[in-house]
Parts: C-alpha cells; structure tokens; sequence
C-alpha cells in the first residue's frame, strides 16, 4: 500500500449519520473527530490483541 493510500479524511471512511455522530461524540468528550477515531481503532487492537486465557482446568505435569 503506498503513502498516499494510506492517509484518508474522515469523509473518505464515514458519511452521513455516522459522521454526523462521531462529532457531536467529540464535542461531548472535547477532543477532536481525528483523535475520537484514533482512540476507538486504539481500543480495537488491544482487546483483539490481548491474551486470552486458557480454557479448562490447569493440571501439573507428571513425568513417567
């Protein structure tokens, strides 16, 4: 992907109600509609990157 490709308005990845939304959300928390949606794809990647623990019980290993 190159460097132009890259870097997108905020009119390029929503319209209409949504964008609608996502400013008065910003005005709400007064902090910027760039900044809003860096902080929501922030969140994202963490929770689908975060650990997730083991399922079951946890047993000690037990040699022959």
């Amino acid at each position: 992907m190159s460097h132009n490709q890259e870097e997108m308005t905020v009119g390029e990845l929503v319209n209409g109600d949504d964008l609608e939304f996502l400013r008065e959300l910003a005005a709400e928390k007064q902090v910027t509609v760039q900044q809003l949606i860096k902080e929501g794809i922030q969140q994202v990647i963490a929770t689908r990157t975060r650990p997730k623990p083991m399922k079951g019980a946890i047993q000690a290993f037990r040699r022959r």
